[in-house]
């Protein structure tokens, strides 16, 4: 059976992310201070090297199956509480294109248009995963490209832009970039976001550059993370 979502729902606006940093650049803590998710959102993560242990407070329920995290899944999307969930799918043979599809199914599936909650999608390891740096493939891809009709916003997480496909630099409204090792890293970024180059290569470690669909041609913020949270 092909899980499919339901109520296409073509006035919600665009949500998803990017997170776009070298090892060490505070992608993860970006993740959880800059306000993209908070402790009633209700959020599935995929996150095959657990690094996540809380998010916004709230435990992380974790599911090495895939039929457990999906079912779990579908329960907590069905329950009408307002407190929202944390749940996370962490395959035990790690990040690869075949477990990053079989969960995006199971994202795609899970998507509601009128749905009183958008499902928040964590994203991790991302570059692991992909096998093509043009256009999104799979049920990844109608996430990136569909998903906004059926509330699913796509957190996107991974160390170089070059790495993953143009469609993700094309469908995230929100843009986080922290520090690059390779100043060609930078050039591209600064070509795909839109952000200037020299601040890109200026940033210290835990220091980024946020863009969002809010911002005007040449505008963007400029934050330092707090210390590393859990």
């Amino acid at each position: 059976m092909i899980l499919q979502p339901k109520n296409p729902n073509n006035r919600l606006s665009a949500e998803h992310a990017l997170f776009v940093g070298s090892s060490g650049s505070g992608k993860t803590t970006g993740v959880k201070q800059v306000g993209v998710i908070n402790a009633t959102d209700q959020v599935a993560l995929f996150d095959p090297y657990l690094d996540y242990e809380a998010l916004c407070g709230r435990e992380i329920r974790r599911y090495t199956s895939l039929a457990a995290f999906a079912r779990a899944l579908f329960s907590a999307r069905a329950t009408k509480t307002g407190r929202g969930f944390k749940i996370a799918y962490s395959p035990k043979d790690g990040a690869n294109a075949k477990n990053l599809e079989a969960f995006s199914r199971v994202i795609w599936g899970a998507g509601d248009g009128n749905h009183k909650k958008p499902l928040k999608v964590v994203f991790e390891e991302l570059a692991k995963c992909v096998t093509t740096s043009g256009a999104a493939r799979g049920a990844f891809g109608e996430i990136l490209t569909g998903g906004r009709k059926f509330g699913i916003h796509a957190i996107c997480i991974f160390q170089r832009g070059q790495e993953v496909p143009k469609t993700v630099m094309g469908q995230c409204s929100i843009k986080w970039v922290g520090k690059q090792q390779r100043e060609q890293d930078a050039v591209y970024l600064a070509r795909e976001i839109g952000l200037p180059v020299d601040k890109i290569i200026a940033l210290p470690k835990f220091h980024y550059l946020m863009k969002t669909d809010d911002h005007n041609i040449g505008q963007f913020d400029e934050g330092k993370l707090r210390k590393l949270a859990a």
